[in-house]
């Protein structure tokens, strides 16, 4: 999928990287001088995701993920980065037929016709195609030639750059590479269709339970190497929740947010891509989950860690808190520096619970959280930052059309049953003095 990574590779993709920079950061040069201040902020954002797209690979992800977040980077930033979701410029119809063909060898004039017709999604990773049978219409989903090239490239630059990071005395213990190391196995997972198809099904199957919820079907014998079939799911539109009425609009982020704690709290499924192109909302009343190829499955050992943490942070047991994220903790440090780590722990949980989500920032809550283990040289578990990761891409969204949730209550069923059914393990570190 990815190939080898050489380091001819790598010197091309950082030319790539570092001329694009340098010609977008010229034009944004020119914008400024010569653009009116009411304007100037549009003309430069349109230059800055311009660039983004230019670069393709790991950094459309990036900005995938913080289109989601419309508090922190405002609507008119959000909504051109929305682009990225599924407006790609799409590969061309020689690529997608050539994909297709090596999958599934020969194809019939039908699925040669609609593989020459444009997309009807296009992203970082792959395009989407849709396709009349004679017995069904399905969605072909196709990866792009080369991303995993791509992508294999940027995560490399990305290690070399956290290793230096890690190098300066502000981050010499901070577990950067490894938490890069984490995200990037994520990425280059996406590039494993076979494995996408699997989660996909799996999800499908996880939220059965959960009312209100479609996941489409996978169809096997229409996927291979590089391409994903599954039933094509009509009237999905973009920005499809801005089109329906308040209640009905937060009766379905409600919905959403019951789905994402079932997956996360029963079954350890962390679902890391829930932006507009992934998610859509209609006036049926029901959510439809399109994609899952950048999901990720908690160890159990994580999984108990951060459900004993959530339900900690729902009760305001900030000691308890402390006690979880200390028993994951790795790293060495002074019994001062101990005592401060729990009790600024049980401080920051105490400080949060009980808010609703317009009192409540999570983007803070992480900060502030990060700089406490940074300041102490403890680390909780890497793996937490996949529930986190998700959790900040659903906060920006019922933020805008759900404030008055508390988001803490809501999981409150899913921690509580979680923990019920299987109790965590006896922590195997003894808290210092």
């Amino acid at each position: 999928m990815t190939g080898q990574v050489t380091w001819a590779t790598i010197g091309r993709r950082l030319a790539r990287l570092c001329g694009l920079c340098l010609l977008t950061g010229g034009r944004m040069a020119v914008i400024v001088i010569t653009t009116r201040r009411s304007k100037r902020a549009g003309r430069l954002t349109i230059e800055l995701v311009r660039m983004i797209e230019e670069l393709g690979g790991a950094f459309i992800k990036a900005g995938q993920v913080v289109a989601t977040r419309v508090d922190l980077v405002g609507p008119a930033v959000a909504g051109e980065l929305n682009r990225l979701h599924d407006h790609v410029a799409p590969m061309t119809a020689v690529e997608a037929i050539g994909t297709v063909r090596h999958a599934l060898g020969p194809l019939s004039d039908d699925l040669v016709d609609a593989l020459a017709r444009p997309p009807v999604a296009s992203g970082s990773i792959a395009s989407v195609y849709r396709v009349r049978l004679a017995d069904r219409t399905v969605a072909l989903k196709v990866r792009r030639p080369d991303v995993g090239a791509t992508i294999a490239a940027d995560l490399a630059i990305i290690r070399w750059l956290g290793k230096a990071v890690t190098r300066t005395p502000a981050f010499r213990r901070v577990p950067i590479v490894e938490i890069a190391d984490q995200i990037g196995r994520c990425l280059i997972g996406q590039l494993d269709f076979a494995a996408e198809a699997d989660s996909l099904r799996q999800m499908k199957e996880h939220l059965a339970a959960v009312s209100g919820v479609h996941v489409p079907a996978v169809i096997p014998e229409l996927c291979g190497d590089g391409v994903i079939a599954m039933e094509f799911v009509d009237g999905l539109t973009h920005a499809s929740i801005e089109r329906l009425p308040a209640a009905v609009r937060e009766a379905e982020v409600a919905v959403l947010v019951r789905a994402v704690y079932h997956l996360l709290f029963a079954a350890g499924f962390v679902h890391v891509d829930l932006h507009q192109g992934n998610t859509y909302f209609r006036s049926d009343g029901t959510v439809v989950l399109l994609d899952a190829g950048f999901t990720y499955e908690l160890s159990r050992e994580a999984s108990r860690s951060f459900t004993a943490f959530f339900g900690g942070m729902i009760q305001g047991e900030g000691e308890a808190c402390a006690d979880v994220l200390y028993a994951t903790a790795r790293g060495t440090t002074s019994p001062a520096a101990t005592r401060e780590f729990r009790t600024g722990i049980a401080d920051l949980v105490e400080r949060n619970t009980g808010s609703r989500v317009q009192d409540f920032n999570l983007s803070l809550f992480c900060v502030e959280l990060f700089d406490l283990q940074r300041r102490c040289g403890l680390f909780a578990e890497a793996e937490f930052i996949f529930p986190m990761l998700c959790l900040l891409s659903l906060e920006g969204l019922v933020k805008e059309h759900h404030p008055t949730m508390d988001f803490q209550i809501e999981a409150a069923p899913y921690v509580m049953q979680s923990l019920l059914t299987e109790p965590p393990d006896e922590p195997q570190r003894v808290a210092s003095p």
